[in-house]
C-alpha cells in the first residue's frame, strides 16, 4: 500500500504528523524468473532465466497519485549500461499478496515482463524531527546519549545488529542491550569511550525497547507508528534515529 491509513484522535490533531512515503519495492515476476529489491536510490535485480545473473541499478523512485502508480528508473552500475524501469500500479496482481501491486518491467528489448509488488512504506527519515534530551522523561536511556554515543558505535559495528534496546554506562565500562536480525538480544560490554574490543554476551533481556536507536545506515529504518526523531549531534554528520513507541 502507499500509504496506510492512519487514525489520530481529536486531542493529538494540535501535534504534526509526521509524513509517510514509499520507501522501496519488493517485486516478484509472475513466472518466477526474476525478482527486484529496491530502495529510493538502488534496485538489485536478480535473475534466473535464461541464465542467473545479478545486476545493481541506479536511479530513482517516483510515487504518482493519479492515478495511484509507482515508478522507479535507473541504469545498471556495469557496462554495457542497461536501463530499468518499473511501473507498479495499485491493482490487484495475476498472484494476489497483501498490499500487492500489479507491475511491468522493462529492462532491454524483448524482455517486458509482469510482476508483483510489495510496497514498503513509512516515515520520511529525512525530515524526521531532530532529537534533543530536552523534555525526555526521566527514564528515558537517550537522555545520556551523547555521552554514550561511543559505545554504541562500537557496540553496533556487529553487522547482525539491527537496533539497539538500551545503554547505560557506570565506572567507565558502558553496557549496550541490542537486538539482531534474528530477533534475539545480546548484550555488549565496551568501554565507555568505544576504545577497545567490544565483548557480546547472549542477553536474557527482552529483545525490545522504547525507544529503539538504529544505526545511520542506508536505507533508514522503515517505520509508520510512533515517532521517528534523527540523532544530529552539534558537530558531525547523522549519528542514527530513535523510534519511540515502536509497533
Amino acid at each position: 500500500m502507499l500509504a496506510p491509513a492512519i487514525l489520530v484522535s481529536t486531542a493529538a490533531l494540535a501535534a504534526p504528523v509526521q509524513p509517510i512515503v514509499v520507501q522501496g519495492l519488493e517485486c516478484r515476476a509472475d513466472d518466477g524468473a526474476w525478482r527486484l529489491d529496491a530502495t529510493r536510490a538502488t534496485a538489485q535485480y536478480t535473475a534466473t532465466v535464461p541464465r542467473k545473473r545479478e545486476v545493481v541499478f541506479r536511479g530513482s523512485l517516483q510515487a504518482l497519485s493519479a492515478p495511484t502508480a509507482i515508478v522507479w528508473r535507473g541504469d545498471s552500475t556495469h557496462l554495457p549500461k542497461d536501463t530499468l524501469v518499473l511501473i507498479a500500479r495499485d491493482e490487484a496482481c495475476r498472484k494476489p499478496a497483501p498490499g500487492g501491486h500489479r507491475a511491468l518491467l522493462s529492462i532491454r528489448a524483448g524482455e517486458a515482463s509482469t510482476a508483483c509488488c510489495l510496497v514498503r512504506a513509512g516515515f520520511d527519515a529525512r525530515v524526521a524531527p531532530v532529537w534533543s534530551a530536552a523534555g525526555k522523561a526521566g527514564d528515558d536511556w537517550t537522555r545520556a546519549l551523547p555521552d554514550l554515543l561511543p559505545a554504541i558505535n562500537a557496540c553496533a559495528r556487529d553487522p547482525k545488529v539491527i537496533a539497539v534496546a538500551s545503554a547505560a554506562a557506570s565506572g567507565g565500562t558502558a553496557r549496550v542491550r541490542m537486538v539482531q536480525a534474528a530477533g534475539n538480544a545480546v548484550e555488549c560490554t565496551v568501554d565507555a569511550s568505544g576504545r577497545g574490543t567490544p565483548t557480546l554476551l547472549p542477553s536474557s533481556a527482552p529483545a525490545s525497547g522504547n525507544p529503539l536507536f538504529f544505526p545511520p545506515r542506508e536505507p533508514p529504518p522503515i517505520v509508520a507508528c510512533g515517532r521517528l526523531e534523527r540523532v544530529l549531534p552539534p558537530r558531525g554528520a547523522l549519528a542514527g534515529y530513535l523510534h519511540y513507541d515502536p509497533c
